[in-house]
């Protein structure tokens, strides 16, 4: 089977790295496969040798042109190829993705799944056109959880499943006897992921500024590259204002992330929404004590069994967060529990389950017709 996947770019974000671990498991398995992008990031997630990877985005020579003429050209290039590589499904992730490929598709005979991967409220409640095109032209959509599913109609929920992330093999081979007892952890709590409105680390430090005194010797560590210049500033001035600049590092991305944060005493998600963060699945992968928000679209409430393997708090509470921190930080038999019920995760997560459950819905998938 020839198989696209679209989406925006291969940077390192949640979707692009299931499409990188999709891709590559796929292609193992005997299918052709192709990632069309509209764009090259500076830090990418790997393809698989077999994959094949093509461009369908703008030229330089089209960044003269309007908004409008970007947009039709875009839609343009996605098409051309579909038609030249003749795929016999296109399976697209997030919003615009989305979008594009369906009206790519538009009047062509070929399947398209597509991907949900953030809280949809905040991806589609304000492209009200575009969203029902795209329910009426999908074969099927994956979803991440329920609470994503119900966003949309009944249609597309009849032709839909709920798939976890599948984690990164890297992650699979860790047993108890790696994992560090608490006191034997380093003293720094980590967060991971793009330093954006979404991840709201600014909560995470003012929660850490709240319990800074009680723990002066552990550091906040948030590896994540900024993507916003006035939260930037925002950061800033909040660490120089609490006089925190020798206690918080602000690292870019990389590729040793599980050498780098493994032993740390506290994995903290911040985030306002998120689909299913892949950086929680990771640490808890780990065995790393975590506390997430409890954020729309309920990705860490079904990772986390709230204070067996993670601890669940508000959206945007820093009282509640910086309890919880406190709560962990200071009973080392809670992180010792958090830290062994949490590597259960790898169970749910196991990449070639995970695939198995693509497959299966593409099988089923392709039998479907859209509603145009």
């Amino acid at each position: 089977m020839k198989i696209i996947f679209h989406l925006n770019s291969m940077g390192r974000g949640g979707a692009e790295h299931v499409v990188s671990i999709l891709s590559r498991k796929f292609s193992e398995a005997g299918h052709e496969v192709i990632v069309a992008t509209q764009w090259f990031s500076e830090n990418e997630y790997e393809l698989g040798e077999k994959v094949k990877r093509i461009s369908v985005g703008l030229t330089e020579a089209d960044d003269s042109k309007s908004r409008i003429s970007k947009a039709f050209l875009r839609l343009s290039r996605l098409r051309e190829c579909f038609k030249r590589e003749k795929p016999d499904l296109v399976i697209s992730f997030c919003a615009k993705a989305n979008f594009r490929a369906a009206f790519s598709l538009f009047g062509m005979k070929t399947p398209l799944i597509v991907s949900v991967r953030n809280n949809p409220v905040e991806d589609y409640k304000g492209h009200f056109i575009a969203t029902k095109y795209m329910e009426k032209k999908a074969a099927g959509c994956v979803f991440q959880t329920p609470d994503a599913m119900s966003f949309f109609s009944k249609g597309l929920q009849k032709r839909s499943r709920i798939i976890f992330n599948p984690l990164d093999e890297e992650y699979l081979n860790i047993t108890s006897d790696m994992v560090p007892a608490a006191g034997e952890r380093s003293k720094r709590i980590v967060n991971v992921g793009r330093i954006s409105a979404q991840k709201n680390q600014l909560l995470l430090l003012k929660a850490f500024s709240k319990i800074a005194d009680k723990y002066p010797d552990y550091t906040l560590e948030i590896y994540g590259d900024f993507q916003e210049s006035e939260l930037l500033d925002e950061i800033t001035a909040f660490i120089n204002e609490k006089g925190l600049k020798e206690r918080v590092s602000v690292i870019e991305p990389t590729s040793k992330l599980k050498e780098k944060i493994m032993d740390a005493a506290l994995f903290v998600l911040s985030s306002d929404f998120e689909g299913m963060p892949n950086s929680l699945i990771e640490a808890m992968a780990m065995g790393i004590p975590s506390i997430s928000t409890d954020c729309p679209c309920g990705g860490s409430r079904l990772l986390i069994d709230s204070r067996r393997s993670g601890i669940l708090v508000p959206v945007r509470d820093e009282e509640a967060l910086a309890a919880a921190m406190d709560r962990v930080l200071s009973d080392n038999e809670l992180s010792d529990k958090l830290s062994r019920n949490a590597m259960k995760i790898t169970d749910r997560v196991q990449p070639d389950k995970i695939c198995r459950e693509w497959e299966e819905f593409i099988d089923y998938a392709k039998g479907n017709k859209s509603e145009t």
